[in-house]
């Protein structure tokens, strides 16, 4: 698999979110930006997989393994290679990025950049506190985005 880990520059390389995807994932026209948590339910490929193939997408997905707000970023590289072979095997093109520090923002912003058709995210039952901190950008990718939201639960 390509390590897409750092893109060089001059002499220092300069950290990049995007850690796998399909060669011909930038070809596409089309996009479907998914967030996607390492524990949400099969519903969410299922449905951004369907919804890519119908818009003729790729999928831009942006995967974070942990609720905790200090640890977006992580992410566990077997995962990782598990979610692209799903993903190859459905034969969608795909782009799979590790969560920045502010994911609502990156979400966005990922679909702006590509034109999104559509953003597709889970939901599930949080503690109140993990209510507070991370509900919010569910609430904020819901409420700004420029293209519809689906949200599976």
């Amino acid at each position: 698999m390509t390590d897409f880990y750092s893109t060089p520059t001059g002499h220092r390389p300069v950290p990049s979110l995007r850690i796998a995807g399909s060669a011909d994932v930038d070809d596409i026209a089309r996009t479907v930006v998914v967030a996607y948590r390492s524990d949400a339910p099969a519903a969410v490929l299922t449905q951004a997989i369907a919804a890519a193939r119908r818009e003729e997408a790729a999928l831009r997905i942006v995967v974070f393994s942990t609720d905790s707000p200090a640890g977006p970023m992580d992410n566990d590289p077997a995962e990782t290679e598990e979610l692209a072979g799903i993903l190859a095997e459905a034969a969608v093109p795909f782009e799979i990025q590790r969560a920045d520090s502010d994911v609502a923002s990156q979400i966005l912003d990922l679909a702006e950049e590509w034109a999104a058709e559509l953003i597709v995210l889970s939901t599930r039952r949080r503690s109140t506190m993990m209510k507070l901190l991370l509900g919010s950008s569910i609430q904020r990718v819901i409420l700004e985005a420029d293209c519809p939201v689906l949200v599976v639960k």
